[in-house]
């Protein structure tokens, strides 16, 4: 049964693929849009970048299979911003991010890697992918793990959520121009968001929980560095709920660069 699976995988590649794959790098930025950060794109951008394989599916001009891993890091700072409101929360985080899935590409024109004819085209990429993160927040001269912390009281009596988790999903989206340098190499531009299905990418949606309330149910450490407000605005939540983010609104990260592929086979016409 293994060799027929194997013999059955191998089959079904050839018939619905070109075998005009490529593998390739995304050298570029990182960001995020989120509590933080809520409209400014391009916001403290970041190194980040994607190593990719890709085959155009056979009896296509237009669609490409490609699958993709990808690493970047996102931060934000409220002391950046001009809202008064958050440059008084005085909150601050970074996150690594590891990504990998598959993305289905459509091209706006007949296009093949390497092919004279065929040279060059927009398109638009859409997929699923999973990804990793691990928001940190600021403290002292270094960085510490929010999400052990529980900094709004996540899993207690005051906070019935449960911890977030550090493994989720994301809906990529995105656009890029690619045209053929060689009949073996491509050079492209891209540009890509990714709404995810989490409000912690920067550990930030809910209400403050009182200091003495965390240092309690998750330790000194959590107490303090959950609500570096300017006014202590965390002492304030045992009479009412303290916004201390916006639940409503899910996090989202971007990754943008330039391209570089290079077709495995030498370039022969497609069926």
């Amino acid at each position: 049964m293994r060799y027929l699976s194997i013999l059955f995988l191998i089959s079904f590649y050839q018939f619905y693929f070109c075998q005009a794959a490529e593998v390739g790098v995304l050298g570029g930025t990182s960001y995020y849009i989120g509590d933080l950060n809520p409209t400014t794109h391009f916001y403290n951008p970041k190194l980040g970048g994607s190593l990719f394989y890709r085959d155009k599916i056979r009896k296509s001009d237009r669609l490409t299979l490609r699958i993709q891993l990808s690493y970047g890091t996102v931060q934000a700072f409220d002391s950046d911003s001009k809202n008064n409101n958050q440059l008084n929360r005085n909150l601050s985080f970074q996150s690594k991010i590891i990504e990998f899935g598959p993305l289905l590409e459509i091209n706006f024109l007949p296009y093949e890697i390497g092919s004279r004819r065929k040279p060059g085209t927009p398109y638009l990429f859409m997929g699923i992918s999973y990804f990793k993160m691990n928001p940190m927040g600021q403290y002292n001269d270094g960085w510490v793990e929010l999400q052990s912390l529980r900094t709004e009281g996540q899993g207690s009596d005051f906070n019935s959520n449960k911890p977030y988790k550090l493994n989720q999903i994301s809906l990529p989206v995105g656009v890029g121009i690619k045209v053929n340098l060689t009949t073996r190499i491509a050079l492209g531009i891209e540009y890509g968001i990714r709404k995810t299905f989490t409000d912690y990418l920067d550990d930030v949606s809910g209400n403050y929980v009182h200091p003495s309330i965390l240092n309690e149910t998750s330790g000194q450490l959590s107490a303090e560095i959950s609500d570096p407000s300017l006014n202590n605005q965390g002492s304030k939540s045992f009479s009412n709920g303290i916004a201390r983010g916006n639940a409503n609104n899910k996090d989202w990260y971007a990754f943008a660069g330039i391209t570089l592929s290079f077709r495995l086979k030498a370039y022969t016409t497609c069926p």
